[in-house]
């Protein structure tokens, strides 16, 4: 099959021609009206794209900057808790101390003075049972005075006496 040029340029149709040169136009026209405002698009998009991966980059970076921050923040404030909770400790055994340290005194207080009034009961009692012996012993002088002294009514009145001393004892006690 040998086929010569000639023959080929000679024996090409009007038609085909025409459709070549149709194609080729089609052509122009499709890079010029479609495919240069399609890559402009494609481009336009490529870079939001690439501005976009760029920006989710940085907030990623950003989230990470603020999770590194927060750590640290939560750490601090552990610190801070843990610190306000040992101060708030001490203060309490302060203030149980203190309370026990109150509490001591105010019983030795308590203590003393009831001590005091006891002492001071106690003597007023000695008093009181002084004066009555003494009265007791007056008025049993007035009557073995007021008497003749004999021996029987002697032992009977100092009974008596004994009796009575006995019975005032009992009502100064009570």
């Amino acid at each position: 099959m040998s086929v010569e040029w000639g023959k080929i340029v000679t024996s090409i149709n009007p038609t085909l021609a025409f459709g070549v040169v149709n194609f080729v136009i089609l052509l122009y026209l499709l890079k010029r009206l479609l495919f240069k405002p399609a890559l402009e698009f494609l481009d336009r998009r490529r870079e939001q794209i690439a501005a976009r991966i760029k920006s989710a980059r940085q907030s990623e970076l950003q989230a990470q900057q603020l999770v590194l921050e927060r750590d640290s923040e939560l750490k601090q404030a552990h610190v801070r808790a843990e610190g306000i909770i040992e101060a708030a400790q001490r203060e309490a055994e302060a203030a149980i101390t203190r309370a026990k340290d109150f509490a001591k005194n105010e019983a030795a207080k308590i203590l003393s003075d009831g001590k005091h009034r006891l002492e001071q009961e106690r003597d007023r009692m000695i008093h009181d049972l002084r004066e009555a012996y003494a009265e007791i012993a007056i008025l049993g002088a007035e009557r073995v005075l007021n008497r003749e002294i004999r021996i029987d009514d002697h032992r009977r009145l100092l009974d008596q006496l004994l009796e009575e001393i006995n019975e005032e004892t009992l009502r100064i006690q009570s």
